[in-house]
């Protein structure tokens, strides 16, 4: 009997403690953290970048970094001769007289100073002709360049020089020949005989002129782009007759 109700109780006592075996122990909660600190903020490594270089302003730019510009690619700074050679020669003319006027001057006047200094009066003419004519010699040439540069002429000194020294000769044998019969001629003969080496100095000065545009005139032709020409050429055969074109280019 006392078996009976004990096996019962052991039951119950089973029961009870699989109940309490299955509930899940309760968590303690956590209390909310406080105010965290946050960590020191690391940049990263900075990289080496170029500055971007620097626009100057139109007119600040230096003479430096200025692209250069060749002789061969800038256009003719002296403007075209005149077609017209008449100024040109009267100009060319005027100046080698005066070149010729005042070389004689001044040289002439220094051989008479130096001639007064060393030979004295006497002699002193002689050095002073002398002197005149080298004066004239130098300056008549030397005038007509300046003349014809001046006129945008193309002219080159050395043939202006050759020139000269015909016209001198022309001039030393027409002053032989017109007063050789006796008299001397009047003076306003052998006074015009004196622009025989102005005259010599503009003609050497104008060949070499016309010289020096020729072989421009042909440069520019070398240069200068050439087309395409065609043209219509008409045959007969002894098939009957042809038609064709020409070409040049």
């Amino acid at each position: 009997m006392k078996r009976s109700r004990l096996f019962p109780l052991l039951a119950l006592l089973l029961v009870s403690g699989l109940a309490s075996a299955q509930e899940a122990p309760a968590e303690p909660a956590t209390a909310p953290t406080g105010n965290l600190t946050p960590p020191p903020l690391v940049g990263a490594a900075e990289e080496d970048v170029p500055p971007p270089p620097e626009v100057a302003p139109p007119g600040d730019e230096p003479a430096g970094s200025r692209p250069s510009v060749t002789a061969g690619a800038l256009p003719e700074a002296r403007p075209p001769p005149s077609k017209d050679p008449v100024p040109r020669v009267a100009v060319e003319v005027l100046g080698g007289a005066a070149g010729g006027v005042v070389g004689a001057t001044v040289l002439g006047s220094f051989g008479y100073l130096l001639g007064s200094a060393t030979v004295g009066c006497d002699e002193c003419l002689v050095v002073a002709v002398a002197g005149a004519a080298a004066g004239a010699l130098i300056g008549i040439p030397v005038g007509t360049y300046a003349g014809g540069r001046f006129m945008n002429g193309r002219g080159r000194l050395g043939p202006t020089v050759a020139g000269s020294m015909v016209g001198w000769g022309a001039t030393l044998l027409g002053l032989s020949l017109v007063n050789s019969g006796g008299s001397d001629a009047p003076p306003a003969v052998n006074a015009a005989l004196f622009i025989l080496p102005v005259v010599g100095a503009s003609v050497g000065y104008e060949l070499t002129h016309s010289s020096a545009l020729r072989l421009e005139e042909a440069s520019r032709e070398s240069q200068a782009p050439r087309g395409v020409r065609l043209m219509p050429v008409a045959t007969y055969g002894a098939k009957g007759p042809h038609l064709g074109l020409l070409g040049s280019f």
